[in-house]
């Protein structure tokens, strides 16, 4: 019955918090529901339709300033392993707090984390993840990007966190404190790390280096997670432990198999514990140095309403009117996802980690350094949305790129834990600086274009290639027009490369033409055309094609391919995003483009959770039939997207899945970055305010406006500023500012 009663108050205390933590009028992280997406998905339901669990939604609920350096998170499994996120809803146990770099909705590995978890030694060392864990509660009506509270019934602790860029601040609340203790873990798989207890000072420290571990091949990446913890309650006892081996008393631990610490407090007046924490990429200095920076004294709820306000600042730049709680929750929810990674790298001073085991400690003096660049998703919605609503952090997320380029000497086609991935297809690097400079942000151009040209002319010695600098494979493709099925330094993907590296190179050129580079423009937009090297005619569709000019039989519509990348035949023949009229006359004009577009959906041969089929429904506006895009579009956001633990259809990497809802939400799409144009299907709300930076967009806003008859009728018209116009519009009509009305009436 004392349980109970304890229970009982605890949770009144979890509940009493909403009562005196009165939100201002623009609330909108009331309508983020973190735990969307966290669903383990087994096969048969909507997030897995019978795929392996990874293609859920591989989301968790991050504590977290945007794009912040540590996301803060439950733990319910505490492997590092490739695709294993901290946290799975409907797994009732709780490990831990984990502090995590985990790639939010990926199919990856965490790296350089540590697990924080409150308990009672009296009787119990039982310090071990597996060991410790014990039933925990969440409530999401409290729970936001900003704050996290969870209660554990069987402990009677509390346990809240809220943060900053790098750092952050714990509070933990024993109803029945018995030799009240924090055990701190650090998670490596490997058993490499360190941790040590300094009780005079009052801290704990240490760290966990970083490894890549997606194809059963654990590589060291050079980089490190470091953290500094400091109380404000005097330590009475501490210890260390490796696996079931803990001594009482001692202070570190080293390059172990599950090595931890703990720390034990005397409390008297039933007082919380408070903890500080600091982490950085470069040392345990700079974690202690970006500590006291950010969170120089123990304002647990100062800290607190910064992180909310720095939410509903960024997530307002959307404005939505809509009488659906349900619609809101999706739509910011969403939001909230595509704004956690790229993850800020650099410290309080300015250093980071060099790229790719470069071991010098570089200082960023005019910008903040960012990692972790999905580019082959990221590239399509996500960062053309971070283009406009945090265009300052999108100016140095571009600058980091480059600056990677200038550490390694090749620009990375995608980069993550801050070295080269060998997992990419395209050069979407390339692609996302490209658009970046077409839409005139502020970086160095030439340096940027000389890393641009590399990629696409140049290929590394056989030890850098292997590594995942350049473009693999870029020899053939420049001596053939696309990469044939034969091609020795290929496993798959001979097809998706080929199609990709066309719209590279014309993203390319668009540089190269506003830099008066003319002889590159002309020769990258003749590569720009090699995506009709590997269409044939007869089928109709893309093929795997050998290097004597002819295609293998190897074929079917509708399945998935060895020279195609997570897509098929049916989906890929649509990818030419940059010359959709010429694709249109290669596939024999405008009804059978139309007809071959119909039919795709109509054969269910379309995953719009997946990217290469992304841009797809966009493609109707190209043939005429604007009202076949909208209704296509609802119908993706509606059976695709919902408001439960499996409500995403698809793993949300680095966000695209949710910026692409965004998008198609509001009614605009980027089908084809660095041209600087975006196609209209239609607003799902009554009216959309997007809110722009005057320093970047001199219009401030733009307007989403709708008058709908009903919610199914696609709209016959769309005027902009008054005007009648095509369902399109273009960045410089952003930077303008202006109203778009959609009508039901011609």
């Amino acid at each position: 019955m004392k349980n109970i009663q304890l229970n009982i108050i605890l949770v009144f205390l979890i509940l009493g918090l909403s009562s005196c933590n009165k939100t201002p009028t623009k609330n909108y992280i009331q309508y983020v529901n973190q735990l969307i997406g966290t669903a383990y998905a087994p096969p048969g339901t909507r997030a897995n339709r019978g795929r392996n669990y990874i293609e859920s939604g591989q989301t968790i609920p991050a504590v977290s300033s945007p794009f912040g350096m540590t996301q803060w998170t439950i733990q319910s499994q505490s492997s590092e392993k490739a695709g294993i996120p901290p946290f799975y809803s409907g797994r009732i146990r709780f490990q831990g707090i984990r502090a995590t770099h985990w790639l939010n909705g990926s199919c990856s590995n965490d790296y350089g984390s540590f697990t924080v978890f409150p308990t009672n030694l009296k009787n119990s060392y039982r310090l071990l993840p597996g060991q410790r864990e014990t039933m925990f509660m969440y409530n999401s009506e409290i729970n936001s990007p900003a704050y996290l509270a969870i209660l554990m019934p069987e402990l009677n602790i509390m346990s809240e966190i809220t943060s900053t860029k790098r750092s952050a601040i714990m509070k933990f609340s024993w109803v029945t404190p018995e030799i009240p203790t924090i055990i701190i873990d650090i998670n490596s798989d490997q058993g490499k790390g360190f941790i040590k207890v300094d009780v005079e000072k009052g801290e704990v420290y240490g760290y966990n280096p970083a490894y890549k571990s997606n194809k059963n091949d654990d590589t060291p990446t050079g980089l490190v997670g470091y953290f500094v913890a400091k109380f404000d309650t005097k330590i009475i006892n501490s210890g260390t432990y490796s696996g079931m081996n803990f001594e009482s008393g001692t202070n570190e631990r080293k390059n172990q198999k599950n090595i931890g610490a703990y720390v034990s407090f005397e409390l008297t007046d039933n007082s919380p514990v408070k903890m500080k924490i600091g982490t950085s990429f470069t040392s345990i200095e700079n974690a202690r140095k970006n500590l006291n920076a950010e969170i120089p004294d123990w304002d647990f709820n100062t800290i607190k309403k910064d992180l909310e306000n720095t939410w509903n600042n960024i997530l307002g730049s959307f404005e939505v009117e809509s009488n659906s709680n349900e619609e809101l929750t999706k739509f910011y929810t969403a939001l909230y996802r595509t704004l956690l990674q790229p993850r800020l790298y650099s410290d309080v001073n300015g250093e980071y980690p060099g790229f790719d085991n470069d071991s010098t400690i570089h200082v960023a003096n005019d910008f903040n350094y960012y990692g972790d660049f999905a580019t082959w998703n990221s590239y399509r919605t996500q960062m053309p949305l971070l283009a406009l609503i945090a265009p300052h952090e999108y100016n140095d997320m571009i600058k980091s790129l480059i600056a990677k380029a200038g550490q390694s000497d090749w620009l990375p086609v995608a980069s993550e834990m801050n070295a080269f991935s060998t997992d990419a297809t395209g050069d979407f690097s390339s692609t996302i600086i490209a658009d970046a400079c077409m839409k005139n942000f502020d970086f160095n151009y030439k340096k940027a274009y000389k890393y641009l040209r590399k990629n696409a002319f140049e290929s590394p010695d056989i030890i850098d290639y292997n590594n995942g600098k350049g473009r693999r494979s870029l020899n053939s493709y420049l001596e053939l027009g696309y990469i044939p099925l034969e091609d020795e330094n290929m496993n798959g993907g001979q097809v998706t490369r080929t199609l990709e590296y066309a719209y590279n190179d014309w993203c390319i050129a668009q540089v190269a033409k506003k830099l008066g580079e003319k002889t590159d423009y002309e020769e990258l937009m003749g590569r720009s055309l090699n995506y009709m090297n590997i269409f044939d005619a007869e089928k109709n569709m893309v093929c795997g094609k050998f290097a004597d000019d002819t295609f293998t039989d190897e074929f079917d519509t509708d399945k998935l391919m060895p020279y195609l990348t997570e897509g098929t035949p049916g989906q890929y023949s649509f990818f030419a995003p940059h010359d959709i009229n010429g694709l249109i006359e290669l596939a024999g004009g405008k009804d059978k483009f139309r007809e071959k577009l119909q039919n795709i959906f109509d054969d269910k041969n379309i995953w719009p959770g997946n990217e290469p089929g992304q841009f797809i429904p966009f493609l109707f506006n190209s043939t005429g039939n604007w009202e076949k895009t909208q209704t296509t579009v609802k119908e993706i956001l509606t059976a695709n997207y919902g408001i439960e633990t499996d409500g995403l259809s698809r793993n949300d990497l680095a966000g695209q899945m949710s910026a692409w809802y965004v998008f198609s939400s509001v009614g605009f799409y980027p089908a084809c970055p660095a041209s600087n144009t975006y196609q209209l299907s239609a607003p799902i709300f009554r009216k959309v305010t997007l809110h722009l930076d005057k320093d970047f967009y001199p219009g401030g806003k733009i307007v989403f406006k709708t008058n709908p008859k009903s919610n199914t009728n696609p709209f016959k018209k769309v005027e902009w500023n008054g005007k009648e116009i095509k369902p399109r519009i273009t960045f410089e009509d952003i930077k303008k500012g202006g109203i778009l009305v959609f009508s039901e009436e011609k």
